[in-house]
């Protein structure tokens, strides 16, 4: 099985609904206190929305060269906005992400983990490289 493959039954035994949503947000904003001063005026719902939506179009990134277009705009959307984003909260998005498949995934191993890595890899470079301010 390949790890694009990997990738997306992971990504369908978790189903990314609300309840996967408001774990990834919790976990996320407890390693990165900056996520919940910077969205304090959002929703809730809202802010689960635009996670969902990120992992979408970052996982979509990976296979679809116009997609990447979309994440180079959204880098650059965060950077323009003055998000002040680090490579350290790309990555401890990344990591909090995988703690919350880890607890949905029921089949969640190493090569499940990989896949994730190897799948997401090409929209969080692109992310790093557009908003992170130097």
């Amino acid at each position: 099985m390949t790890p694009n493959e990997l990738f997306y039954e992971s990504f369908e035994r978790c189903r990314i609904d609300q309840e996967f949503l408001e774990t990834f947000l919790a976990d996320f904003c407890e390693h990165n206190p900056r996520f919940s001063e910077r969205f304090e005026n959002i929703g809730l719902e809202q802010q689960t929305k635009m996670l969902k939506a990120s992992i979408i179009l970052i996982y979509n990134s990976s296979g679809l060269p116009s997609v990447r277009s979309s994440v180079k705009r959204l880098g650059k959307q965060h950077k323009d906005l003055g998000m002040d984003i680090s490579e350290q909260e790309l990555n401890e998005w990344f990591h909090s992400l995988l703690n919350t498949v880890k607890k949905y995934d029921p089949h969640y191993n190493d090569q499940v983990e990989q896949a994730w890595a190897q799948t997401l890899d090409a929209g969080l470079t692109i992310m790093k490289k557009e908003c992170v301010v130097k």
